[in-house]
């Protein structure tokens, strides 16, 4: 009832996005340690995966509510991070590549509200896919200029791994969220 009403009145997506902040909040400073050197940021699983299920409005919102929480103090960025300087800084890149890749999974996740659920299941996937090569995009050049040294090349070999299996949680929650959707429909 409460959803249809805020439906009408045009705010549902608006209480998607605050949510959405939440979970991103609440989840992105989780950073798993994986080979020793090699984190596993839970930000940009979220950062890719909200988008597709909520879509671009709420989702964009979304990724801009947790910036700016993050850039005004709140310890919201991978391991509890905050502050300007982390957007000035070397990860900077990364960061600032979230709200376009925001944009374009929650583009692709209203245009996939349309598909059979199978078709879903692959726009959710290839958006993970997609959305970390694209933060990478972002975030690597940016890294550079901090660090001259930076082998672009050997960073992407080993972020292979970790991009896989964030994409694969991504798919495995995708499909568990379309799935409980779909029974309630």
């Amino acid at each position: 009832m409460l959803s249809n009403h805020l439906q009408e009145k045009g705010l549902h997506w608006a209480i998607q996005a605050l949510l959405g902040a939440l979970l991103l909040g609440g989840l992105g400073p989780v950073v798993i340690d994986m080979e020793g050197t090699l984190p596993l940021s839970l930000q940009s699983l979220m950062v890719c995966w909200i988008p597709i299920m909520i879509g671009w409005r709420a989702g964009l919102t979304t990724v801009l509510l947790y910036l700016l929480g993050g850039v005004a103090g709140l310890p919201l960025f991978a391991d509890g991070r905050h502050g300007m300087e982390v957007l000035a800084g070397p990860t900077g890149g990364y960061l600032l590549g979230f709200p376009i890749v925001a944009f374009l999974l929650g583009y692709a996740g209203d245009m996939a509200k349309a598909l059979p659920l199978r078709s879903q299941y692959a726009v959710a996937l290839g958006g993970m896919l997609v959305g970390h090569m694209l933060i990478l995009a972002f975030g690597i050049p940016w890294q550079m200029q901090f660090n001259t040294n930076l082998d672009p090349m050997n960073l992407l070999e080993r972020l292979a791994r970790p991009v896989a299996l964030k994409s694969a949680i991504g798919l495995l929650l995708s499909v568990v969220v379309l799935r409980g959707a779909q029974g309630r429909a």
